[in-house]
């Protein structure tokens, strides 16, 4: 039987009321109205202790002047666009650029820093907003859900979407997770055999690349902190892991798309999903300028992503997988998070 409870989060600086949700079922999570995001997600460890999981702050000031995406629902389209550019029925579009030149995680002011609607679902919680046509340069008025529902030790995101003109949709979380210790020494899983390459800017260049025989292979379990500091290229200019792995098999269905282990928690995440794609982030830009949950600093690589998406810049490689959202079209993608201790 899972409970809801409300509470008030505060204000946004532009006077908006925010509530937090605490769902609470075999886990626990707290989910906010302000960028349908995940603030904490308590599951057991081995001995039955509840640890919070995922990284976050204290208040609601905190997340609105730290962009760091901390459990964010992030959108229109998640990653990167290069250039802010794309081509769309003939039609050119430039979206926000606020990563350098380039568009990341839905612009400027994304899905991730606005304020959403909330309404009681069986075992959970559904947010809903709806973003203009223009809103950080992307075309088509679009009605946007995130569900959050908890069911068997698992965490499942649900997003639904539709436009009133073509246009691009991407969605995923953006939790940072810490399992209990030092994620360095967690053990990781990756279903794929092929990622995506990126350039200097962290933009995919369009090959596919294999992982056999490189650092990027984690088809079998191996601790993070194995290769993280390689000189193999992509692991360099990324400063660690931070890129896009190739869901092996992809038909459009739910399945096991990563695992991780910290043995000294005991705790396994498990992450599926019916997206083609995973990007596997090791927290190499976190560098400690702002104190998350208890005063915690933020610091590098203290929290690991795991962010089911369509590839990153995908509208600009027609050998990609699109996002693009066809008018009256339904979009429905799923993300799953379970825990299991061992």
């Amino acid at each position: 039987m899972v409970k809801l409870l409300k509470h008030s989060f505060g204000k946004t600086l532009n006077g908006d009321e925010v509530y937090n949700y605490f769902i609470k079922g075999d886990i626990e999570v707290v989910v906010s109205s302000y960028g349908a995001m995940i603030v904490s997600l308590y599951v057991p460890d081995r001995k039955g202790v509840l640890r919070d999981v995922v990284l976050g702050y204290d208040s609601l000031n905190d997340y609105e002047t730290n962009c760091k995406y901390l459990g964010a629902t992030v959108g229109r389209c998640c990653n990167r666009i290069d250039k802010g550019k794309f081509s769309l029925n003939c039609m050119d579009y430039n979206l926000t650029a606020n990563d350098g030149s380039n568009h990341l995680h839905g612009g400027k002011f994304g899905f991730s820093s606005k304020v959403w609607n909330a309404e009681e679902i069986q075992d959970g919680i559904k947010f809903s907003y709806f973003s203009k046509d223009g809103e950080e340069g992307y075309p088509g008025n679009l009605k946007v859900s995130a569900s959050y529902i908890v069911q068997n030790k698992s965490l499942l995101i649900s997003y639904e979407a539709e436009s009133d003109g073509d246009t691009l949709c991407n969605l995923t979380n953006h939790s940072y997770f810490n399992l209990g210790s030092d994620i360095l020494n967690n053990k990781i899983k990756i279903n794929a055999d092929y990622f995506t390459e990126n350039d200097e800017f962290s933009v995919p260049t369009g090959k596919i690349l294999p992982v056999e025989d490189t650092p990027m292979d984690f088809r079998r379990f191996k601790q993070i902190g194995d290769d993280i500091d390689s000189d193999y290229y992509q692991i360099k200019l990324a400063k660690g892991f931070d890129n896009n792995w190739v869901v092996k098999n992809y038909d459009g269905t739910i399945r096991n798309v990563a695992e991780v282990i910290d043995e000294t928690s005991g705790i396994k995440l498990t992450v599926s999903s019916d997206y083609p794609g995973i990007q596997f982030y090791s927290g190499n830009y976190l560098d400690g300028s702002s104190c998350g949950k208890n005063q915690i600093p933020v610091k590098n690589r203290s929290a690991f992503c795991l962010e089911c998406q369509y590839f990153p810049d995908a509208i600009n490689h027609k050998n990609f997988v699109q996002p693009i959202l066809k008018k009256g079209e339904k979009y429905y993608k799923n993300i799953i998070y379970k825990f299991e201790n061992n």
